[in-house]
């Protein structure tokens, strides 16, 4: 993956979807990069706000990257691209993670992931780890219907058969058309379909278990929830914590905009960035810190 970088728009080679860094890096070596993932069938254009106020508030870089099959990314469910989290986790990730610190040599970087970016974004840190200093999961949990709230938990387990149902009988998922997730290839729906229904990731085509090797990742997290948000609910965000056991876990919880709906808030956040980053700053600020010193400690 090749990286140009502008402070606007940048393009990554062969099939890869569009690269944007934003940079208001000063000149240090501690200047944070972050690599940010979109949520489920959201462009990463959509988080232009966030990244430009992060890259600004931590005098850093942020990088947005469309997942495989959204956005700008012309590998495409409708057009017959066959994938799942394998492809995303094991290649496209790491791979993004692997240009960016060649383009920022020496610079901490964290992985942002918002939704099922923050999903996927700890499955591809099993394979990253050595080149992460930290994750961070904004409104993000598993997708398992039994961590819903009791009065929610049988809805969410009629839609996600309901998802199941029409991602294995029709060519591809049509997120668009039924206001959920994107279009999506069958592949990465059964990936999502056997989270949401076990609670467990599995990874089609690995075999690598995910569970395992999550239980085992060691990396500093910071786990930022909305309040009252009913698509990442705090029960969701627990479950997928507690698969990152040997991670130094810190949870923040913030509003959102309260002008919006519940459901809205789930990605309003990214809009109207202040809360989030204003969490994230606070938290890789000490987490810096407390590197440094232990660094002088050493020497």
């Amino acid at each position: 993956m090749t990286i140009f970088d502008t402070n606007r728009t940048l393009f990554a080679d062969d099939d890869q979807a569009t690269v944007v860094i934003f940079n208001h890096s000063r000149p240090h070596a501690h200047a944070p990069v972050f690599v940010c993932l979109p949520a489920m069938g959201v462009a990463a254009s959509f988080y232009t706000p966030f990244a430009e106020a992060l890259a600004q508030a931590a005098a850093g870089a942020a990088v947005l990257a469309d997942l495989r099959g959204q956005g700008d990314s012309p590998v495409l469910a409708r057009r017959g691209a066959r994938f799942g989290y394998q492809e995303i986790v094991a290649q496209d990730i790491p791979s993004l993670i692997a240009a960016i610190a060649a383009q920022f040599p020496g610079r901490p970087i964290y992985l942002v992931g918002h939704s099922l970016g923050g999903q996927l974004g700890s499955l591809a840190a099993v394979h990253a780890a050595p080149g992460l200093a930290g994750l961070i999961l904004v409104a993000s949990g598993t997708a398992h219907y039994r961590a819903w709230p009791k009065a929610l938990r049988w809805r969410a387990g009629i839609a996600v058969h309901a998802v199941r149902v029409v991602a294995a009988l029709l060519p591809w998922y049509p997120g668009r058309l039924l206001g959920f997730g994107g279009d999506q290839p069958r592949r990465l729906m059964a990936d999502w379909s056997y989270n949401a229904s076990t609670g467990r990731y599995r990874c089609a085509g690995s075999r690598i278990d995910y569970e395992e090797a999550l239980d085992d990742l060691v990396l500093p997290v910071l786990s930022i929830e909305i309040r009252a948000d009913p698509v990442a609910p705090t029960g969701a965000t627990t479950e997928l914590l507690a698969k990152l056991a040997s991670c130094a876990i810190e949870r923040r919880q913030i509003d959102g905009v309260t002008a919006d709906a519940p459901w809205r808030r789930h990605f309003s956040w990214a809009r109207s960035p202040d809360e989030v980053v204003a969490e994230i700053t606070a938290w890789v600020g000490f987490h810096r810190a407390n590197v440094e010193c232990l660094e002088q400690a050493v020497a």
